[in-house]
């Protein structure tokens, strides 16, 4: 950070912008470090300052640091200087730090010596993190006119469907999904861009992330899956477009993932795989975009993961569909702990799939010597049309991604089919992170993290959600009601009812009731162990097949009952599990006072709309 006037040195000229003087690129970094990375971002700022600059670039940074207090950003003109610095540092350094008051947020103390309560403090618009971001934002464009921008942002991730995004622990904040756009919309749009949005944070370059700011930024660059916090070169990075600051856009992005992909290579010795990848979002807003196919590509997989109704039963209609759309899924380049999916790879997985199964139905065909006088038939079936037709929205998505990439690179093997884009696509369906929204009367409702993320632009223009429910509900287990005995069937059985007999326990009665905490010490779900992987059914949602024998009422449902019509057919919890076993001879045991069976009271809950609404009703 010391002056280096050999390098950097004022007599010189090197680096200094003259007011009025238009440079050709202005990069700007926001370095998040009100956190754990605030080291490391330090380390940025040395090698910002390492680079040998010409007049052509402006460097702007704002450190947001951990200390001093109270809490505020430090701009750094890294070498594109209007004045003189003769503070001993090669920086000219300006101070954001705004007294809390001045901010409009500031946080008011009670006071005892009045009678009255003390004013509330004002309400944010917007997150600590999205203010601080738009003032740097807003610092930078005032005071510095450029040919062409970059915005790099660096600190932790992700941004879509979480609450980690820059995030700052004191005060505790993030930027929101839905804050980008509008911070970026007032100096960047479709007549003027922000040519490069650089990301070094995890599971950026996802399709939610580069629709929403398509009209606002040219390139995007980051990564779908974890990034190192000394991951990227930014001495080598910048001076890459030092060297050739006239270059196209395109080609300088190109440059710069070069650059990292020469740094990470030196992770792999510690077996670290890494990805990146440059986007070029003007691809989005045309007619035929990526949107559509996916849209396109929805329609015919929410078709295909459709139940239908077999007598009394609910069954999905093409389950080999499902069972190739679940191994597409389990096979596909994932990140995140199996949260998002490399979309490419996945349709890449899906195809094949599909195409398998054809294959084996073909292949039967031809065993039974029917292959060339029933093939045109065999092709007009429902099953295989779909098949054909779910082959070719793979191949649609697949190459409106190629148009998409400018250029991608993988590191390591456990990343080694990672194309650039992904999707959020988790096994279950999420709840948190929750997050309460103010409504129109002034009230705040709970909305889970799948609700938030439906709202998203491209989520709701793909619709992609109605995909993630239909997936969701065609994968989920059945409730294990009672025990089962399997056998073989003989021979001479017809095969439509396959090779498999299975008969249901005989049961009197079927216990559905909730449960309460027997102690301080249970009730507590370890996140580190519990897996949100297996989509087994979970309390007051369970799978289609299992929803016209669900039970509401707690207590003791009797056999050949309204509720419990056959033995054989036991009916479902709206626990999402029924009470079996020890659990239940511990629950039916009722305790003993003065001699005298007392019955338990239980409290039971209902929940027509689990995150929103509750009533609870006590019964005897």
């Amino acid at each position: 950070m010391a002056q280096n006037h050999k390098r950097n040195g004022h007599h010189q000229g090197n680096g200094n912008v003259q007011p009025g003087k238009k440079s050709k690129w202005t990069i700007m970094v926001y370095l998040g470090g009100d956190n754990n990375l605030t080291p490391n971002c330090i380390s940025v700022l040395q090698q910002l300052e390492a680079v040998k600059y010409s007049k052509d670039i402006c460097v702007l940074a704002c450190f947001d640091s951990n200390t001093p207090w109270p809490k505020g950003s430090r701009y750094l003109a890294i070498n594109c200087r209007r004045r003189s610095v003769k503070n001993g540092i090669d920086w000219e350094i300006h101070n954001d730090l705004i007294p809390p008051d001045r901010r409009g947020h500031g946080l008011r103390p009670p006071d005892f010596c009045r009678d009255a309560d003390s004013p509330e403090a004002t309400p944010l618009k917007r997150t600590d993190v999205a203010e601080g971001l738009r003032r740097f934002l807003d610092w930078c464009l005032k005071n510095h006119d450029s040919e062409r921008y970059m915005l790099i942002l660096y600190g932790h991730g992700p941004l879509v469907a979480g609450q980690t995004f820059l995030v700052r622990e004191n005060p505790q904040s993030s930027l929101r999904f839905e804050d980008l756009q509008p911070l970026l919309a007032p100096h960047f749009g479709p007549e003027r861009k922000l040519d490069i949005l650089a990301c070094q944070n995890c599971v950026m370059n996802g399709l939610e992330t580069a629709y929403e700011i398509k009209n606002q930024v040219d390139v995007m660059i980051g990564s779908q899956g974890l990034v190192l916090a000394d991951g990227w070169p930014y001495k080598k990075m910048i001076s890459a477009i030092v060297q050739d600051p006239a270059a196209s856009t395109k080609d300088i992005s190109v440059k710069l993932l070069k650059a990292c992909a020469r740094h990470l290579i030196d992770f792999a010795v510690m077996d670290r795989s890494s990805e990146q990848s440059a986007c070029s979002l003007d691809r989005i807003s045309e007619q035929d975009n990526i949107t559509t196919a996916v849209r396109q590509f929805v329609e015919n997989l929410t078709e295909a993961l459709a139940f239908e109704r077999v007598g009394d039963e609910l069954s999905l209609k093409y389950p080999t569909i499902c069972d190739a759309i679940r191994l597409a899924r389990l096979e596909a380049q994932s990140y995140w702990g199996e949260t998002f999916v490399d979309l490419y790879d996945f349709c890449e997985r899906l195809l094949k799939k599909c195409n398998e199964a054809v294959r084996a139905n073909n292949t039967v065909l031809s065993q039974l010597g029917l292959n060339g006088e029933l093939q045109p038939r065999f092709r007009e079936t429902p099953l295989v049309k779909l098949l054909r037709t779910i082959i070719s929205r793979c191949i649609c998505v697949m190459q409106k991604i190629e148009e998409l990439v400018i250029a991608s690179y993988y590191i390591g093997s456990e990343l080694q089919y990672s194309h650039g884009l992904s999707v959020f696509f988790p096994w279950t369906l999420p709840g948190e992170p929750y997050t309460f929204v103010k409504t129109e009367d002034d009230e705040y409702i709970l909305k889970p993290a799948f609700e938030t993320y439906a709202q998203y632009e491209f989520v709701k223009e793909s619709r992609w959600a109605d995909f993630l429910l239909a997936f969701f509900k065609a994968t989920l287990r059945r409730v294990r009601r009672a025990e089962r005995a399997f056998e073989l069937r003989a021979e001479a059985d017809d095969v439509a009812e396959g090779f498999v007999r299975e008969n249901y326990e005989e049961l009197d009665e079927v216990l559905t009731t909730d449960l309460q905490k027997s102690g301080s010490s249970t009730g507590v779900v370890d996140h580190e162990v519990w897996s949100y992987v297996k989509n087994y059914p979970r309390r007051n949602y369970l799978s289609p097949a299992d929803c016209p024998r669900k039970i509401l009422d707690a207590g003791r449902q009797k056999a050949r009952t309204p509720t419990f019509p056959t033995p054989t057919s036991p009916p479902v919890s709206y626990l999402g599990w029924n009470v079996a076993g020890i659990v239940r001879e511990v629950i039916a045991k009722q305790p003993k006072s003065g001699g005298k069976s007392v019955p338990p009271k239980e409290i039971v809950l209902t929940l027509d709309q689990p995150t929103r609404r509750s009533r609870t009703k006590q019964q005897p």
